[in-house]
């Protein structure tokens, strides 16, 4: 077992992001980033993702060695079986920093195993969202799995009859026929497909509970912290950039710009905060597809402010904001875009009580 104590408190929390924090700066650096993503030749990038994590493998390494994957894992496999609230600082993190590791996937992947009672193999996992709805007996087809070309195995979630549950099943990546793809920031997403899947395992997962879920809880929470990035960035550059004889950052244009896309990376740093406030591993889908609906409407938002501030410089290769801009554009659609949530969100509200859907938000977003 690591050393991370495993009481869910607000010590153990920050000495995690703290541990989390130093490692990130130290070792995901913009020429990291850059040698991931290995220039612009996208075959060049395709054949780095289908050997691995590449130039990542060091970043991962640490990780490993810290045990920070393992967070969410319970002790009897080397975890410290630590709950939503303790980890999300550190998805936020990754995100901040564009980690191209798949910490943020490992710590859902134990978290759903937690939740349906299954062990995970040792090795790197991640998560798979099918296409249709899938059975445990027939193909599976999942589209945009990160890090599939470093994974041993592969989660996804499908339905049990028609009673609205889901079974989570454990894949082993290589029984799949794999098509390699990338997203816009270059990162492994591919296409997976098991003609006749037999699980390593499986098992129940509670009552709304989807991988689909979980990944829009993970990228939320990335978003939000690829969001305070880009913010930051532009205010840096707004106070140093002279024009007309004074900083740019001056200007009261510029300043409310920067406001708004402060107001909404606030937003949905709250919203990731909320989504992932569970002290175990649960999952309320109403609070989680809220903060994937503003993480994504705030991603795309700050990644226009930020280019707009930045002017024709934030677009170049050689500028750092291109690397945080092109995630969160990516990130906003992965795992249900703004508008599938909303829709989800409308959905479940007109099918509810009216006259209680005002205690439906309440509870949603009260902590």
């Amino acid at each position: 077992m690591n050393q991370l104590n495993s009481r869910p408190d607000d010590e153990t929390r920050d000495m995690l992001a703290g541990s989390a924090e130093r490692l990130l700066t130290d070792l995901c650096t913009p020429a990291l980033l850059r040698a991931v993503d290995a220039g612009s030749d996208p075959e060049h990038r395709r054949q780095a993702s289908a050997a691995g994590l590449g130039a990542a493998a060091p970043l991962w390494n640490a990780i490993v060695d810290a045990g920070l994957h393992l967070a969410t894992a319970p002790e009897a496999a080397g975890g410290t079986e630590l709950g939503w609230r303790d980890v999300e600082p550190l998805v936020r993190l990754a995100g901040r920093f564009g980690a191209p590791v798949p910490l943020a996937e490992m710590l859902a992947a134990h978290a759903l195993a937690r939740l349906a009672g299954v062990e995970l193999p040792e090795g790197i996992a991640t998560l798979g969202v099918v296409q249709g709805k899938g059975t445990a007996s027939g193909a599976i087809v999942a589209n945009g799995v990160a890090f599939a070309g470093a994974a041993r195995t592969v989660l996804v979630s499908v339905p049990v009859g028609a009673s609205g549950a889901h079974r989570l099943l454990v894949l082993e990546r290589t029984a799949a026929a794999v098509e390699q793809g990338l997203n816009v920031a270059g990162e492994e997403r591919s296409r997976l497909s098991w003609e006749r899947p037999e699980p390593l395992a499986s098992g129940l997962l509670p009552e709304g509970v989807t991988v689909l879920l979980a990944g829009a809880a993970i990228r939320a929470a990335q978003l939000a912290g690829a969001c305070e990035q880009v913010l930051l960035m532009s205010t840096r550059y707004a106070n140093d950039r002279i024009q007309f004889g004074r900083p740019i950052g001056k200007f009261q244009a510029i300043q409310q710009q920067l406001a708004f896309a402060g107001s909404w990376t606030g937003l949905a740093a709250i919203a990731s905060q909320l989504a992932l406030a569970d002290r175990s591993v649960s999952l309320d889908a109403t609070r989680v597809a809220s903060a994937k609906h503003v993480a994504a409407s705030a991603a795309e938002l700050c990644a226009g402010i930020a280019h707009a501030v930045h002017g024709a410089i934030g677009v170049t290769s050689e500028y750092d904001l291109q690397l945080h801009s092109r995630r969160l554009y990516s990130w906003a659609g992965e795992h249900g875009s703004a508008l599938y949530w909303s829709r989800v969100l409308g959905e479940a509200t007109l099918a509810g009580d009216a006259e209680r859907s005002w205690d439906g938000i309440v509870a949603a977003t009260t902590v």
